[in-house]
């Protein structure tokens, strides 16, 4: 009925001259968006609309178009004006794009699916005590630091069970006579003893509160033994919805393992579980059926029968290791060895894998004597060079424990490595970078989890410059800004253990934080210098956002505050606010950021008729640049593209053009 109405209206209303005008405004509106030329494609449809009010098609074109110069907004304002005026369905994209109610359906459904989310707090949960005896720094935790765990689990299959022992070693850091371990309230507590005495415990939650008889003292080293059972949580999602994987890979083998980072080491062993404290070394023994291997991080040292039923594996990790890299596999596992020559001496490779995969597992695995070599050369030297590097063949895609890699890809299946080039498996490039940001070098808080997967995000960026040139890096960069959400800012609730992770933004816009940061530096030598610095100053130690903030402004003699706020701490984008006019043959663009602090600045890219590219500066201050010979131009963006870009030219960022409001 729509379209009928269009029809009659075209012929009751307009003249055969206006009709023949409408034509040739639509013609040459379609062929300017078909030559790129989008701001004449949006003169051309506004033509048209003057004409034609109720016109769908030509809104939508309007609508492609601003969204190709990045005006999101304006874009989204089109779509709707095109789907009130047509029976047509608009894009899914659009509304992915365009409407926040659908995007909060669709993100619920991945990361909050039991959850219910709440304005109030940005559409997280409502935190309540709980969330605070995980995520924060209190006093009973303050008070001591924890340099040692040994600990000994036993997996019990049958019946999904565990028993275990966990010896934890700490130094007092304040007088204190109480103090919080945490563990997850599905399991018993049998004991908590203290030099031969059992101690008095108090649950709250997931948090145990344990009360010393006398005062402990600053300085003092202690330690306590607690031994605990019972059935760990199941895993729904494997990595990202963590807990314990019980599988069987036929009707007679089993295969076990976990996978916590969110979730919490406490969801299966008693531990300070707080990011903010990583043991010095630590002793992991795990006891599992005779029939059955064990692996786990560090070095192995022992294997030894336990009963007629159970061997126990004992694993040494010689360094720091954040709590929810601790981790086991339970399998039947073959384990074969490499050798990889660094400037620091030979790094031991250990691979476990399934037997039938062993001579796949040998050829696939021989990339990562080419991966790690570059992230050495990028970060500095390998972490953990006591303990090794290791892949393990795992029942869940892929995690980055500790020397003790979960590998869960498909080996040489080209459908399940994710680069264009086809090359490198992007769970052991991605999971590798982990070595040096996550495990090395390690946030303070959940919030603060991009310092994990943004930089081994990029790491993976600079890994694919490296091995294939800048041009497959920035394919990389752009195919990755199609998974960006924008509905949580990056760092939002410290001190709650907060679900960072969901809309995975801490990965792909974590990353494209890096990028946009090397483009605004515009120095390659004095970006890669601060983040290989970041990296090797600031081993073993648990960090926050404003430590490499600092670092930044330090080595660039630069403010990069209002950068690092934008992109961290608020939701939306910069707006590049902008008017161009023709005088002659010069094209004039007069332009500025807003929506951003003052101190902002961020460079963007352009692309004119006579396609020549452009490098702009912009700040928070209106600047000009004059155009010869010149009578259109473009943004290089995402839905753009990067092709004949200038270098660090490409960033991340909406626009708003003053001509058309």
């Amino acid at each position: 009925m729509k379209q009928l109405f269009f029809c009659l209206y075209i012929f009751v209303f307009l003249t055969p001259l206006n009709s023949q005008q409408l034509d040739q405004l639509w013609s040459d509106g379609v062929q300017m968006f078909n030559d790129k030329n989008y701001h004449g494609c949006i003169e051309k449809m506004n033509q048209v609309i003057r004409l034609v009010p109720v016109f769908s098609e030509a809104y939508y074109n309007r609508g492609l178009a601003k969204l190709n110069l990045g005006d999101v907004e304006g874009a989204c304002t089109d779509m709707k004006l095109a789907g009130e005026q047509s029976s047509k369905e608009v894009d899914k994209y659009f509304k992915y794009l365009c409407d926040s109610t659908w995007m909060l359906k669709t993100l619920k459904s991945y990361y909050y699916r039991h959850t219910r989310l709440y304005p109030e707090t940005g559409y997280r949960p409502r935190y309540t005590w709980a969330d605070t005896l995980r995520g924060a720094l209190r006093p009973e935790r303050t008070c001591y630091d924890v340099y040692y765990y040994n600990l000994c689990v036993r997996i019990i299959p049958e019946g999904r069970k565990i028993k275990g022992n966990c010896e934890i070693y700490f130094t007092v850091n304040e007088p204190a006579s109480r103090i919080q371990i945490d563990l997850f309230d599905n399991y018993k507590v049998d004991t908590i003893v203290w030099m031969r005495k059992k101690l008095i415990y108090k649950r709250e939650h997931n948090a145990l509160f344990i009360n010393f008889p006398s005062i402990l003292l600053p300085g003092e080293k202690h330690s306590i033994s607690i031994a605990y059972s019972g059935k760990p949580d199941v895993a729904p999602n494997p990595p990202w919805d963590g807990g314990f994987v019980w599988k069987k890979r036929n009707k007679s083998e089993r295969w076990v393992g976990v996978a916590c980072e969110h979730l919490g080491a406490s969801s299966w062993w008693p531990n300070k579980d707080h990011l903010s404290d990583k043991p010095d070394s630590m002793l992991i023994r795990i006891e599992v059926p005779s029939a059955y291997r064990a692996v786990s991080n560090g070095v192995l040292r022992k294997v030894q029968e336990i009963d007629k039923s159970f061997k126990q594996y004992s694993w040494f990790v010689s360094y720091p290791i954040n709590n929810y890299n601790v981790t086991f596999y339970m399998g039947k596992y073959t384990e074969f060895t490499d050798t990889l020559m660094t400037a620091d001496g030979p790094l031991l490779l250990r691979y476990n894998v399934f037997p039938e995969n062993i001579d796949k597992a040998k050829k696939h695995f021989e990339q990562v004597k080419e991966i790690l070599p570059a992230y050495i050369e990028l970060f500095g030297s390998y972490p953990f060079m006591r303990d090794g590097y290791g892949l393990v063949e795992s029942l869940y895609e892929g995690m980055e424990h500790q020397t003790a890699i979960a590998y869960g890809n498909a080996y040489d299946k080209p459908n399940r490595q994710e680069y264009r080039n086809n090359k490198y498996d992007f769970i052991i490039v991605h999971e590798s970078a982990h070595e040096w940001w996550g495990n090395a070098v390690t946030a303070a808080d959940m919030a603060d989890i991009w310092l994990h997967e943004g930089f081994a995000t990029y790491a993976e960026y600079l890994f694919i410059e490296k091995m294939f040139g800048k041009e497959e890096y920035l394919h990389e960069v752009v195919r990755k800004l199609n998974y960006i959400y924008n509905f949580w800012p990056l760092i939002q609730h410290h001190n709650v253990n907060e679900n960072a992770f969901a809309s995975n933004d801490v990965y792909n816009k974590g990353a494209m934080l890096l990028h946009c940061l090397r483009c605004t530096m515009n120095n390659d030598s004095l970006f890669i210098s601060i983040i290989k610095d970041f990296n090797v100053m600031n081993r073993y130690r648990a960090l926050t956002s404003d430590d490499f903030i600092e670092l930044v402004n330090k080595y660039t003699g630069k403010n990069y505050r209002p950068f690092f706020n934008k992109f961290l701490y608020d939701k939306t984008l910069p707006v590049l606010v902008y008017t161009y006019d023709h005088i002659g043959d010069k094209l004039i663009i007069k332009y500025k950021w807003t929506e951003v602090e003052d101190g902002f600045t961020m460079p963007f890219g352009i692309e004119t008729s006579d396609r020549k590219s452009y490098r702009l500066e912009a700040t928070t201050a209106e600047k000009e640049v004059i155009l010869e010979n010149t009578s259109w131009f473009n943004f290089y963006n995402q839905w753009k593209g990067y092709e004949g870009c200038e270098d660090h030219s490409f960033t991340y960022f909406r626009t708003k053009c003053n001509n058309f409001r």
